[in-house]
């Protein structure tokens, strides 16, 4: 493999630098990363819109995707004023967030925020190809957010948050779909957990979470691993996200807790990296977690995230500093010449009622809708 790409969803910069991180400290190259310009500055970004930026290299006016539980950005005549008050520094952090996210998600989106009643966003919506779509060789994409249904590539695909769980799944979870029941085996079933989020059921104990989270992004690399051995052709670009640190650090603010989630996730991506043994390895995190406002009082949200402490590491430089300077990076570093966003045919992807509500249950657990 020439490049490996692993998504640490939330990781902090500030996390990384306070914690003993063998595998992170050695990369030779990091720095931040932070989000386009109006979600930089009000202080919010969800992992729909980030990952769909990083990986298409479109900002949001582009790819029209705000988040998870909202429907595509359409415009609005008030647009303007809301995000001129959005990045006013005056205002307080909290009211700009919710500018953008609540603001923006009712008045500016097709169907303002979804339910369990309403189609939700799916790989489909995104209307540019994602990097490895653009790239020679073979590709290894697994987790990446809005990828479900997955769809044909040169590789393997399997889906990522919010994506259903196997049993519920109207449409295959993975591309070829016969990886299917090698991915999901009985030994692994997605990002599901047993536990429910302490962030919905406070009687849930935090470490236990935690516990249970890393379990299933080990699981996940196992996954990956045996994927990639078992290949004919090996990949030249892979992709792997592990979601611990985001869904954990939602839900607890236990300096135990974090520094254990931050050592796991560290020695799993160092046992991937050893085990494949690619030529370059890039870490990725959407954006940094810390306190949540106590103005928001809809969710019991211990830490949300923090568009000031997102990070980039790789052991060689990329030259990164903007989410949106991602996708160019990677084409650059295998020589291709061109340039993004690169639109994609249109295709439907056939789904039903079953699937918004299994995706709308999905979201609910990670605390999302």
């Amino acid at each position: 493999m020439d490049l490996l790409v692993i998504g640490w969803d939330g990781a902090s910069y500030r996390h990384l630098k306070e914690f003993d991180l063998p595998f992170w400290d050695g990369l030779s190259h990091k720095d931040y990363l932070y989000p386009e310009g109006l979600f930089h500055d009000a202080s919010y970004i969800s992992s729909a819109n980030a990952w769909t930026t990083m990986t298409t290299g479109a900002g949001f006016r582009q790819h029209k995707i705000l988040g998870f539980v909202y429907g595509k950005y359409t415009g609005h005549p008030l647009m303007k004023g809301v995000s001129l008050m959005a990045r006013n520094q005056a205002v307080p952090d909290f009211f700009r967030r919710v500018l953008v996210s609540e603001g923006i998600g009712r008045l500016a989106t097709d169907t303002g925020r979804v339910d369990a009643e309403k189609s939700h966003i799916q790989s489909s919506d995104i209307p540019f190809k994602r990097i490895w779509d653009l790239l020679p060789g073979t590709a290894q994409v697994f987790g990446l957010p809005l990828t479900y249904p997955p769809w044909e590539i040169n590789g393997s695909l399997m889906s990522g948050i919010p994506a259903p769980r196997p049993e519920e799944a109207t449409q295959p979870l993975v591309y070829p779909p016969e990886l299917e029941d090698v991915i999901y085996d009985g030994s692994h079933n997605g990002y599901y957990v047993d536990l429910p989020s302490p962030v919905n059921d406070s009687s849930v104990d935090e470490s236990e979470y935690a516990d249970a989270h890393l379990q299933k992004s080990g699981s996940l690399s196992e996954r990956y691993k045996h994927v990639y051995n078992s290949s004919e052709e090996n990949p030249t670009f892979g992709f792997l996200m592990l979601r611990s640190i985001d869904d954990v650090l939602h839900a607890t603010e236990d300096k135990m807790i974090i520094e254990d989630v931050y050592d796991r996730i560290d020695k799993i991506s160092s046992d991937l990296v050893s085990s494949i043994d690619p030529d370059d390895v890039l870490i990725l995190s959407d954006h940094g977690m810390a306190p949540t406002s106590p103005l928001r009082v809809d969710k019991d949200l211990k830490m949300d995230h923090d568009t000031r402490q997102g990070v980039w590491g790789g052991t060689t430089d990329f030259d990164l500093s903007n989410q949106i300077d991602v996708g160019p990076s990677i084409l650059d570093y295998f020589d291709v010449d061109t340039e993004l966003p690169q639109e994609r045919d249109e295709y439907e992807l056939v789904t039903n009622e079953l699937d918004d509500e299994a995706v709308h249950q999905r979201l609910e657990d990670l605390g999302y809708a």
